[in-house]
């Protein structure tokens, strides 16, 4: 008996240390830093939310998405660009924020970008040129949107995942 109890426990333990990380969400926006921690470990997906915030005056879709993505199995860090207190007038603020997006969609392994039917998106139509061809972007797209047809295109031509809408994009990711 004490033969099988000194193996089991090893066993216990050693299963324990191999066991999967727990699922967790985590949303990062400008001026913003995440736990250390949390920042150094490299079992989270990273994924920028790039698309319509119109100036903060647009449906808040990036909420929409880490409420979906905290629900799910796996470990997610969610690049916010969307302020909740944008200030333009503070100086050098519209050079952090650009930079602080072309970093982060640099940095993300998954670039969601979401093209509201009622919105221009002008920075967002840019962003999608600039990564196109990075292999890790997924554009939902509602079709009332203005431009509907030059983004379908792009993304037909770049073999871009495009999807009608959030529900549609969770169901192809398998999620």
């Amino acid at each position: 008996m004490k033969k099988v109890f000194l193996f089991i426990i090893p066993a216990i333990f050693l299963y324990a240390s191999c066991a999967q990380k727990e699922s967790a969400a985590y949303m990062l926006r400008p001026h913003e830093d995440l736990p250390k921690e949390i920042a150094a470990d490299n079992s989270f997906t990273r994924i920028f939310l790039a698309g319509t915030i119109d100036m903060g005056n647009s449906r808040d879709w990036q909420m929409e998405l880490y409420d979906r993505f905290a629900k799910m199995d796996g470990r997610y860090i969610l690049f916010n660009p969307r302020q909740e207190h944008w200030d333009a007038s503070r100086p050098g603020e519209m050079d952090y924020q650009v930079r602080w997006e072309l970093d982060h969609l640099e940095k993300a392994d998954m670039i969601i970008m979401y093209i509201l039917g009622t919105s221009k998106s002008p920075i967002s139509l840019l962003e999608m040129g600039l990564h196109a061809k990075s292999d890790k972007m997924h554009v939902i797209c509602e079709k009332n949107f203005y431009r509907y047809d030059n983004v379908r295109i792009t993304c037909e031509y770049y073999d871009v995942p495009l999807y009608d809408d959030l529900d549609a994009f969770f169901e192809n990711i398998g999620r």
